[in-house]
């Protein structure tokens, strides 16, 4: 009987990392362990099926779910492996010979013994999205609207600037997005906020340089 309940969510995950060569291995634990904060969980999928041409997706979801597991405990990361592939091979009904088995609990415990970039990376996202909705991408785009003037005598034509601002956001997994028309008054504050917010972001760094990294 399993001591761990691995759910069925990530056993596709699970099946990569039993699969990963020596060689697929070490660019992985190398990707681990300098692996970049503040980054988007889309963009870190991304990086992992261009480093070893697997589902990144299935793969982050299963090293996501051991962040809740690893303790502080190195010396138990080896049973921690062996629970999970285990119980992996139970639950799944995954036929694994002895020589797979083994194969998965070793892959399992250098990625369990490379944790820590991943444990702060899912604390940065923790603290990144406690507000609803968090931006994703933004951009303007601005247009001319021609007015029509049958009734003019002197061949004056009129048009309106227009400038619309998209904004992509995330509430929690979903991809949202908003269109806003704004005038040359609002770009103007905009720019104005943007820069004034730039600026406490600089001072920010430079206060705390020499105690926190900050992301």
């Amino acid at each position: 009987m399993a001591t761990i309940r691995v759910p069925e969510m990530v056993f596709s995950g699970f099946k990569i990392i039993g699969e990963l060569s020596g060689s697929e291995l070490d660019k992985l634990i190398i990707y681990l362990n300098n692996l970049e904060l503040g980054k988007f969980y889309g963009d870190l999928a991304e990086d992992l099926y261009d480093l070893l041409n697997i589902d990144g997706d299935d793969l982050l979801k299963a090293i996501l779910s051991f962040t809740g597991l690893v303790s502080e405990e190195q010396d138990s990361y080896s049973v921690l492996a062996k629970n999970l592939a285990e119980s992996y091979k139970e639950l799944s009904n995954t036929k694994l010979n002895t020589k797979d088995t083994n194969k998965l609990k070793s892959n399992l415990l250098d990625i369990l013994s490379n944790m820590d970039r991943i444990q702060l990376a899912e604390k940065a996202r923790e603290f990144s999205v406690e507000n609803s909705n968090n931006l994703r991408e933004f951009k303007f785009i601005t247009d001319i609207r021609l007015l029509e003037n049958e009734s003019s005598t002197n061949n004056e034509n009129y048009g309106i600037v227009l400038h619309k601002l998209y904004l992509e956001y995330q509430n929690s997994d979903p991809l949202n997005e908003l269109h806003l028309s704004i005038s040359l008054e609002d770009l103007i504050e905009l720019k104005n906020q943007i820069e004034k917010a730039i600026e406490r972001d600089k001072r920010l760094r430079e206060t705390y340089s020499g105690n926190i990294k900050l992301i």
